[in-house]
């Protein structure tokens, strides 16, 4: 039976992706004392021992001030270690989360082999580093390598205080949702839809970025009143012709998901009133 490594695997993403794997592969979600990504003495002796096939690397510090911290440095030094043993103890495919982050987000619609990677965060920076010296590094050893740049992303077991979480609990509290930016359009998919996207990329032989989009954006205005729909309140006349302008960020990001459909052959299965009412009902 096949090994899969997979790393983060109690996290948001990684706790949904666990859950798509066929059964024909042995998992290995290895404990921090069994495999410590900081540690490369750690991250040998694991993968010298276990010999996985394939690997889906997650982990990442996603904690508050993420985006600017200095540990993203640590962990791409630590994901080019775990890719270097991966490949040299019999790896033959490994799959990286990457991010929308990596773009430049003045192109508002981005396509993987033609907007550029001019990412505005050190987070940002460090991801698309990691997949251009990854990708490389695969190509020399003749390792097949993809990395799935994640959009925007919600579901049940998201951290409280990001968007859907947050706009949930005001109407539970019976309290208007303030939106600084209202206006902002994003592409967003269902955590369970990420996963199975990966778990579909790292099936296939493709080698290269994939945008993991639904191909649609949504502004967050319409997301609040989706929200209030659901929970009996109402719906809210966001009124976008006086709107503040100051340090707003892009206002349109939305991937080109050409790859992930047509090549990967995936496409998202969970509906917004499916999503959110899970994350209402649950809450």
């Amino acid at each position: 039976m096949s090994k899969i490594l997979v790393t983060g695997a109690d996290g948001f993403i990684g706790s949904y992706f666990v859950k798509e794997l066929d059964k024909d592969l042995e998992l290995l979600q290895p404990s921090i004392n069994e495999l410590n990504l900081y540690d490369a003495q750690s991250v040998k002796n694991f993968i010298e021992s276990e010999r996985p096939e394939y690997l889906m690397h997650f982990a990442w510090n996603v904690n508050a001030g993420y985006q600017e911290s200095s540990e993203n440095f640590d962990l791409v030094l630590a994901s080019l270690n775990l890719l270097k043993f991966f490949a040299e103890n019999g790896g033959k495919r490994a799959v990286f989360a990457g991010s929308c982050m990596e773009y430049d987000w003045s192109y508002g619609f981005v396509k993987e082999d033609f907007t550029p990677l001019k990412p505005d965060t050190f987070y940002g920076k460090c991801k698309a580093l990691l997949y251009q010296l990854a990708s490389e590094y695969a190509r020399k050893v003749n390792l097949s390598f993809a990395c799935g740049r994640i959009f925007f992303l919600y579901g049940q077991g998201e951290k409280r205080e990001r968007l859907m979480p947050h706009l949930i609990n005001c109407y539970k509290q019976n309290q208007t949702p303030d939106l600084k930016f209202p206006f902002l359009r994003r592409d967003y998919m269902h955590v369970k839809d990420v996963a199975a996207a990966f778990y579909a990329i790292l099936k296939s032989d493709y080698n290269g970025a994939v945008n993991i989009a639904s191909g649609n954006a949504i502004a967050l205005c319409d997301i609040a009143n989706k929200i209030a729909a659901l929970t009996g309140h109402e719906i809210l006349n966001y009124d976008l012709n006086n709107l503040n302008l100051d340090n707003a960020p892009a206002p349109l990001v939305m991937g080109d998901n050409n790859i992930l459909n047509n090549i990967i052959k995936f496409r998202p299965q969970v509906s917004w009133n499916d999503g959110l009412g899970e994350m209402i009902k649950n809450y």
